[in-house]
């Protein structure tokens, strides 16, 4: 925003944004408006209860079908659209956009680790026009910066999928990241009843994903006193790293009974390294995501399973989420949309695209 050259013209704007926010921002319903931006900001996270977690298919039940209007512009800070998953993030969240009428626009970087280029596109789009922000981060405190500016401005923020935020007033829409690391252990273990020697092929170690995965799967695994967790690595969710630090652990650990990937282009990489060995279908291989090619390898038996996530959902839930709070509803601080298992006996419930 440009500086005005007179302190007579700057009194005037800042009068005339005050009525304009007393008119249309986001704020409690039934409340009293609130001057000055702290309570702007204070105003907006009093929409967000922080504590509660509830599922995505209790909410419109309670507060009633999301509206929105043809001067409501959203905008989505997403990560690199080469990995599918978040191009079907991306999907949800244009579509639902679309159907409820109102404006839109996505923010992508080129590849996964690129924190410094999410954070200008993340201040870039805030200077757009945006009623709300929506972002997936590549780091867990990567984007707060830019989340405390849009608060303090009372413009919503919705966090998708990765890195749940600790700034005040953010809304995280997405599963539980430790929950799926555990999910995979738990599977493993109803899988190997006798047990045995199992690895991990981690993500990116900036990424929360990566992070809490890998510590709910740790956590899973020392549940059961028979797993052994005996590599764990990180391939920075690239497939080509993962095929060759698979083959090594193989190499050093031949009785590795079963994988956990962190995500499931990773675990196409493992896969061909198991199928190096002569070893598909011997060990188990757990992925997650729930890409289209995964349940491809799961029907072609060359993968045990995924733990799949809803992108598609979470997407246009989030979108659900901005509006509900650009209306002055009260949203959870958690919009849960969970994490489920796809093998051999349902995955021809999902033959296209992604949840």
């Amino acid at each position: 925003m440009s500086k005005l050259p007179k302190a007579a013209t700057q009194i005037a704007a800042a009068t005339a944004a005050v009525a304009l926010l007393a008119a249309c921002s986001a704020t409690p319903e039934g409340s009293s408006g609130q001057s000055g931006q702290s309570g702007q900001a204070a105003g907006l996270v009093s929409l967000v209860d922080a504590a509660a977690k509830t599922p995505i298919k209790d909410l419109t039940g309670s507060l009633g079908a999301p509206t929105g209007s043809a001067d409501t512009k959203l905008c989505y800070i997403t990560r690199t659209l080469s990995n599918e998953f978040w191009g079907f993030e991306r999907d949800g969240f244009e579509a639902e956009a679309k159907k409820l009428g109102v404006k839109y626009q996505t923010f992508d970087v080129t590849d996964e680790s690129s924190i410094t280029e999410q954070l200008d596109k993340a201040k870039s789009a805030a200077n757009q026009g945006c009623s709300a922000l929506l972002a997936s981060p590549i780091s867990a405190t990567g984007l707060d910066t830019v989340f405390t500016d849009a608060l303090a401005k009372n413009t919503p923020v919705v966090i998708l999928n990765d890195a749940k935020g600790t700034v005040p007033g953010t809304v995280y829409v997405g599963p539980d990241a430790k929950t799926i690391g555990q999910t995979a252990a738990d599977y493993i273990a109803t899988k190997l009843p006798e047990g045995g020697k199992v690895a991990m092929i981690e993500g990116d170690p900036g990424s929360s994903n990566a992070l809490n995965r890998g510590e709910g799967f740790k956590a899973g695994v020392a549940k059961h006193s028979n797993l052994q967790l005996v590599a764990s690595q990180t391939a920075k969710w690239d497939q080509t790293k993962a095929q060759e630090i698979a083959s090594a652990m193989l190499t050093a650990n031949p009785d590795i009974k079963a994988f956990y990937s962190q995500n499931d282009g990773m675990a196409l990489g493992v896969s061909a390294a198991i199928a190096a060995k002569n070893l598909t279908g011997k060990v188990l291989l757990i992925g997650t995501d729930g890409i289209p090619q995964a349940k491809k390898e799961i029907q072609a038996g060359t993968m045990t399973a995924t733990v799949s996530e809803q992108p598609t959902t979470e997407g246009a839930s989030g979108v659900d989420a901005a509006l509900w709070l650009l209306a002055g509803k009260k949203v959870p601080g958690w919009v849960d949309v969970p994490a489920f298992i796809i093998d051999s006996a349902n995955v021809g419930q999902y033959p296209t695209g992604m949840p």
